[in-house]
């Protein structure tokens, strides 16, 4: 075990510019979430103006922003453990990781349900459309959604463009018409030759959505074109499955694509579609009665059960509390092998040089391989269920451990952003742009080069600029704020609570602003302006001299000027 004299890099009492560093990463997160209204992604509050800018600077954050955080959670990590030992680390952890997370499990993420459910039942969530007075020059996706049948058999779509997916959602036309219940519309879809087999961007069928919201009418449509009824999407799971999604999830969901629903309707539907699925001929659902068949059959009903913790909308924006408890135990199991053999961690090259990335970013790739499956994006997938997906946990592990391992290495000069000035660029104009063309255009590179080659050039990218962008950030900071800053340590500090309370906020001011006759760009700096404006002064009356202060930060006395900070904070102790 270390000790106080045994190494001089536990005489650092703060790093002030990975410090800042991690209250900007914290901080974006809320400038991106206010972003998400104005883009066509699935989010529960959709405004009125509609700007590609901001899915641009959505994607421009993600790729980034957590990879960075968790190299700094890595980091402090490794710090506090060299410092007092792992029984202190794990106490520390314990208070400001666990607990703040129970405590968010039971007022943050019911209220932001709440708020989710309000937008979604006002319509509040979506842009209403009205229907055009004249068809004739209307695009498939708008004949689909105004159940223009008989516009839609009239008109000369070729097999390609009955078959294509939405460039948005991804969906095929016919799981589009399923959702909205059109049963007219699935068929005219059928005898222009929709396949009734063709999987979605998620991997779901259209027979998968019509099951989900109890479209039992389309069901039997699509059932008689010759749909499989065992047919499995991306998470392993029949249509079957996909009735019996609880209701929240369910109401979650439709908020998020924008599809009116009413819960005595759905349910009754999927009582329905249930009884319609489980009458199908016993070659498409067998029953199985020998012990093999029936191992099997309890294997797949384990996974449809694991695949159900993972998918489900558990922790909402505190996954990361979530990911972190995972990852500090797996730290431990290394901090207890590390202390037995008296390792000192990695120095030189492989870590503060250039030669790092000959290993981070094949390491990385590992992970990078299955993000994107379910819906395309630049940066990683999102995981806010119960059981974290193992792709998404191995993936923020590989930068926390780096982050870990950076601070064993001692790097008092700065070295491992030193050219920062050329990394940021090279990620910004270079990486980022390409990363962005094989990200959302892989559908017409796949043809040209394949499948396996657009996927592995896609994550060398994104993995590329994620690293590429920490480091330049982080040897950025350490150049323009590697001192003391009363207002940056203040932000620093409250950075925590801010984003811990920032969502249900972000989703009212959001839902108050979709209406106006304003610009984007000037409700989206509204938003972030009133909503950090207020956690700011709950932070400061409410939190920061309280007990839910002392929880999340460490204790600290209303100074008159500014002081020394508590033994928890001299160390660069943060919360996360």
């Amino acid at each position: 075990m270390f000790t106080m004299n045994s190494d001089n890099r536990l005489s650092i009492s703060r790093r002030h510019d990975l410090d800042a560093l991690r209250a900007f990463a914290m901080l974006l997160g809320i400038a991106l979430h206010a972003a998400l209204s104005f883009t066509p992604l699935p989010w529960p509050v959709q405004d009125d103006d509609q700007n590609p800018l901001f899915g641009l600077f959505m994607s421009f954050v993600h790729g980034f922003r957590m990879p960075l955080f968790f190299v700094m959670s890595g980091f402090f990590t490794a710090m506090l453990w060299r410092k007092r030992g792992l029984k202190a680390l794990l106490q520390h952890r314990f208070k400001r990781i666990f607990l703040p997370l129970l405590l968010g499990l039971a007022t943050i993420i019911p209220l932001t349900n709440v708020i989710m459910i309000w937008a979604i039942q006002s319509g509040a969530n979506a842009t209403v459309q009205e229907a055009p007075s004249d068809f004739a020059d209307a695009d498939l996706w708008t004949l689909i959604k105004f159940g223009q049948h008989e516009e839609l058999a009239s008109r000369d779509f070729s097999h390609d463009e009955i078959n294509q997916l939405h460039p948005e959602s991804g969906g095929t036309p016919l799981a589009y018409a399923a959702l909205f219940d059109d049963p007219e519309t699935v068929q005219v879809l059928l005898d222009l030759g929709a396949d009734p087999s063709l999987k979605s961007r998620d991997g779901n069928t259209a027979l998968h959505s019509a099951a989900f919201l109890g479209r039992s009418e389309v069901l039997e449509v699509l059932l008689n074109a010759g749909a499989d009824p065992e047919v499995l999407n991306a998470q392993r799971q029949r249509p079957i499955e996909s009735a019996r999604v609880d209701w929240g999830t369910t109401q979650f969901i439709a908020g998020m694509i924008q599809v009116p629903v009413e819960q005595e309707s759905v349910e009754a539907g999927r009582e329905e579609v249930i009884a319609l699925l489980e009458s199908q001929p016993a070659e498409a659902s067998p029953v199985s009665t020998s012990a093999p068949e029936t191992a099997a059959s309890n294997e797949f009903q384990l996974g449809q059960f694991v695949q159900t913790l993972m998918g489900m909308h558990f922790f909402h924006h505190l996954w990361f509390l979530w990911f972190l408890c995972w990852l500090i135990v797996a730290f431990a199991l290394y901090a207890i092998i590390v202390d037995r053999i008296g390792w000192k961690g990695i120095h030189g090259p492989w870590i503060l040089s250039p030669l790092r990335y000959l290993w981070l970013i094949p390491i990385t790739m590992i992970p990078q391989w299955e993000m994107g499956r379910a819906f395309p994006t630049f940066g990683p997938d999102t995981s806010t269920g119960l059981l974290p997906y193992p792709h998404v946990l191995l993936y923020y592990g590989v930068f926390f451990a780096f982050g870990a391992l950076y601070f064993d290495s001692d790097d008092e000069t700065g070295r491992v952003g030193k050219y920062w000035w050329i990394s940021i660029p090279i990620a910004v104009l270079l990486i980022f742009p390409v990363g962005l063309v094989f990200a959302f255009g892989s559908s017409e590179f796949s043809p040209h080069f394949g499948e396996t080659a657009t996927r592995l050039v896609s994550g060398f990218l994104q993995v590329s600029y994620a690293w590429l962008f920490t480091f330049g950030l982080m040897g950025l900071f350490r150049r323009f704020v590697n001192a003391e800053n009363p207002t940056i340590r203040y932000l620093s500090d409250s950075s925590y609570w801010l984003y811990l309370a920032h969502l249900p906020l972000i989703f009212v001011a959001q839902i108050l602003v979709r209406d106006w006759s304003a610009p984007a760009f000037l409700k989206f700096v509204l938003i972030n302006v009133v909503v950090t404006g207020i956690l700011l002064i709950t932070y400061d009356k409410m939190v920061r001299y309280t007990w839910l202060g002392r929880l999340l930060n460490g204790p600290r006395t209303r100074p008159v000027r500014m002081a020394t900070e508590s033994p928890d904070h001299q160390i660069g102790v943060e919360s996360a």
